[in-house]
């Protein structure tokens, strides 16, 4: 990595299930990682999470290439150019652009506002990069500019921030992004209703014990009967310590 913070495999410092977690930077603590929530009409994407900000996440990046791209401006912005550290990690990982994004970072820094002045942002351009003059944004996170089709129905706690993003007049927002919901007893309620898409993203709002996250989504393991979901929630429970308390 050209990033010496950047810790893979990712430290436990606390995580929904929805992020699988590529790196983890203890100063925040902060991870990166991608972002997928299962039985919802989603686009995957990789987000940036803050810990110390109630597990709040934002969009960088939608496809790899954008994601290392935005590791490749960081470490310029850190390191005031290109490194012999960071070519290396460029070739790695298929990274052809680092002369074009070097341009670009002597301009923006790392304002991750800017990067839609890269190639690889101009097209699939994520939420963060999206240039106020831009065409409107066409993927799956939450877009305060952009009610329809309604973000609250495939949205989770920790994508919005209830004050800069309310609901449109008239909307009621689904019961798990009331923080003082009981967030057990909602997502039993939507589990018997065979509504997984409602209990997942309940699941990964806040309000849970680890430990009552731990057998909430093995109940969903035993309705979902999906290989892939089993395998992302193993690799969940084993490393979802009840000591760390709660998201």
């Amino acid at each position: 990595m050209p990033i010496c913070t950047l810790e893979a495999p990712a430290y436990w410092y606390v995580y929904p299930p929805a992020l699988i977690p590529v790196w983890s930077d203890g100063g925040g603590p902060t991870y990166i990682g991608y972002w997928k929530h299962w039985f919802v009409e989603r686009e995957p994407c990789f987000v940036e999470m803050y810990v110390e900000g109630g597990c709040a996440v934002r969009e960088i990046a939608r496809t790899p290439a954008q994601l290392f791209a935005v590791i490749a401006m960081r470490a310029m912005s850190l390191d005031d150019g290109v490194t012999p550290e960071l070519e290396q990690f460029a070739s790695a990982v298929g990274l052809d652009c680092l002369a074009e994004l070097d341009a670009v970072s002597l301009d923006v820094g790392d304002d991750l506002a800017a990067f839609a002045a890269a190639e690889v942002f101009k097209t699939q351009t994520p939420l963060e990069s999206m240039p106020s003059s831009a065409l409107p944004y066409t993927g799956g996170f939450p877009d305060a500019s952009n009610p329809v089709p309604g973000w609250w129905q495939r949205s989770c706690s920790f994508e919005i921030d209830l004050q800069a993003m309310p609901a449109p007049p008239g909307v009621e927002l689904p019961a798990w992004f009331d923080s003082q919901q009981d967030k057990k007893p909602l997502f039993e309620r939507f589990l018997a209703q065979g509504r997984l898409d409602c209990a997942w993203l309940t699941l990964n709002s806040t309000g849970w014990s680890i430990a009552h996250a731990r057998r909430a989504i093995v109940q969903l393991q035993d309705r979902a009967c999906d290989e892939a979901f089993n395998r992302m929630a193993a690799a969940w429970l084993a490393v979802a310590d009840i000591r760390a308390g709660g998201y």
